[in-house]
């Protein structure tokens, strides 16, 4: 019986019943419109955070090995200072002439007026 009542219910076509069915279309469409939006508005924050994540590492990266090629300059730069103070007093040192002859005794077995050189044998060290 309530099917073959519902077969005999008529819609009412009425101007309030278009109104309100073209309003529920707008809806629709809006709703739509507004979800195109949003999507294309995500797709572009992602896209965003995503290119800035990567340059921020690779800026990161760049920073790390700057860091470590500073630290390596700078303990060079240790090195080379220590060297030029090691330098500066043999400069020093060469001014005395004192200094220079006993480097002419050392390296080139030069005497003094009177002085006799001997020459001993270099010990040889050997473990049995």
């Amino acid at each position: 019986m309530e099917k073959g009542h519902k077969k005999n219910i008529r819609r009412i076509t009425s101007e309030y019943m278009d109104r309100q069915v073209l309003l529920h279309e707008q809806k629709l469409r809006r709703r739509k419109g507004l979800m195109r939006r949003l999507t294309v508005f995500g797709l572009l924050v992602i896209i965003l955070v995503a290119f800035t994540g990567i340059t921020m590492y690779n800026q990161h990266s760049l920073l790390e090995d700057l860091n470590e090629e500073k630290a390596r300059l700078e303990s060079k730069l240790e090195v080379l200072q220590e060297e030029e103070k090691d330098l500066s007093e043999e400069i020093q040192l060469l001014h005395d002439p004192d200094y220079i002859a006993e480097i002419a005794r050392r390296d080139f077995f030069l005497t003094k007026p009177g002085e006799t050189l001997f020459q001993l044998p270099r010990s040889t060290t050997t473990s049995d």
